[in-house]
C-alpha cells in the first residue's frame, strides 16, 4: 500500500478535518498548515496530537494567499521526493484546482477534498434568528403605528354613520352577513340598523367597496372594532387596546371574569359603563 499525504489548509477548512485522524492508515501522513490566527480548538488538537508521528504541524506566515503558496511549495517538494505516493489537499479553495489539474496531467495521484461548510448552518441559523427578530420588530412597528392611527381617527368626536361603517369594515369581513346584522342593530338601533343592513345585504357593489378596508392584522382588527364601539358610545377610545386584551384573554362565555377584570381596570363604581357597552359584542370580539 502506497503512502498518502493529506495537506490541510486550516485557514480554509478550519477544524473540519479532525475526523481524518481516526481514519489514518499506518503509512498515511497529515501535514497541517496553520497561521497565528488558528482556533483554540486547533491548539488543543495540536497539544493532544503533538507526539503523533503521522501528523506534521507547519506554522505559516499569515497574509493574503500566503498559506496557499506555502502549501503548494511543500506539495511540490513531496511530489518530487515521493512521486509514487498519493496526495490530497483538504480545502474548499477553488484556486487549488489548477495545481491539482497540473499534477494529474503529469501522472501524479492527487485530489482535493472539499467540505460542506458547517459554519453555514450556524450562519443560516443566526440569519434565521435575525430574520425572526427583524420580522417581529416590523410586526411590532405595524401594531404601534396601527394603534396610533386608530386613536388619531377615532379620538376626535363621534364618527358619522358612513365613517363608522368603513371602520367596521376594517375589522369584519363583508361576507359575514349575520355578524354585520348584529353589529348594525347593536350600534345604530334596531330599526335604523336593520334598514342599513338590508341595504348592505342587497348592494354587492357596496360590500365589494367596503371589503377593501379590511385589515389583515388580527390584533389591529380587534382593537379597531373595540375602538369603534367606544367611539359610538362616547367613551375614551384610548382604552380600546386594554379592553380588547381583557376580552381576548378569556372565553367569551366567561362573562363574570371579564366583568371583574373590567372593574379592576376601569373602576367598580356602577354603572360599569365600559363593560356594559362592550358586552353585546364580546362574542364577536373574541372571534375577530
Amino acid at each position: 500500500m502506497k503512502r498518502k499525504y493529506y495537506l490541510i489548509d486550516t485557514e480554509n477548512v478550519g477544524d473540519r478535518w479532525y475526523k481524518l485522524i481516526e481514519k489514518l492508515q499506518k503509512k498515511d501522513r497529515v501535514i497541517s498548515f496553520y497561521t497565528q490566527n488558528h482556533s483554540k480548538r486547533m491548539e488543543k488538537c495540536l497539544f493532544k496530537q503533538v507526539h503523533n508521528n503521522k501528523i506534521l504541524w507547519i506554522e505559516c506566515t499569515a497574509g493574503s494567499n500566503a498559506l496557499d503558496y506555502q502549501l503548494i511549495g511543500v506539495l511540490s517538494y513531496l511530489i518530487a521526493k515521493h512521486p509514487k505516493s498519493s496526495f490530497c489537499i483538504y480545502s474548499n479553495d477553488k484556486d487549488y484546482k489548477s495545481t491539482v489539474d497540473f499534477w494529474q496531467s503529469q501522472g501524479v495521484d492527487i485530489s482535493q477534498k472539499e467540505f460542506e461548510v458547517t459554519k453555514n448552518k450556524k450562519s443560516k441559523q443566526k440569519k434565521t434568528e435575525q430574520n425572526k427578530v427583524e420580522k417581529q420588530e416590523i410586526q411590532d412597528k405595524v401594531i404601534i403605528d396601527g394603534i396610533a392611527s386608530i386613536k388619531e381617527r377615532l379620538c376626535h368626536g363621534k364618527l358619522k354613520e358612513t365613517q363608522c361603517i368603513e371602520e367596521i369594515a376594517k375589522s369584519i369581513p363583508t361576507s359575514e352577513l349575520v355578524t354585520w346584522y348584529h353589529v348594525y342593530t347593536a350600534i345604530f338601533g334596531q330599526k335604523n340598523g336593520r334598514n342599513l343592513y338590508l341595504e348592505f345585504k342587497s348592494n354587492a357593489q357596496m360590500r365589494e367597496k367596503l371589503s377593501k378596508y379590511y385589515n389583515e392584522n388580527k390584533y389591529l382588527r380587534g382593537v379597531n372594532f373595540v375602538a369603534v364601539i367606544l367611539n359610538q358610545s362616547g367613551l375614551d377610545v384610548k382604552k380600546a387596546e386594554e379592553a380588547y386584551k381583557i376580552i381576548k384573554s378569556h372565553s367569551h362565555k366567561d362573562l363574570n371574569n371579564i366583568k371583574n377584570k373590567f372593574d379592576e381596570k376601569f373602576g367598580k363604581k356602577p354603572p360599569q359603563i365600559y363593560y356594559s357597552k362592550l358586552k353585546p359584542f364580546i362574542k364577536i370580539i373574541s372571534t375577530i
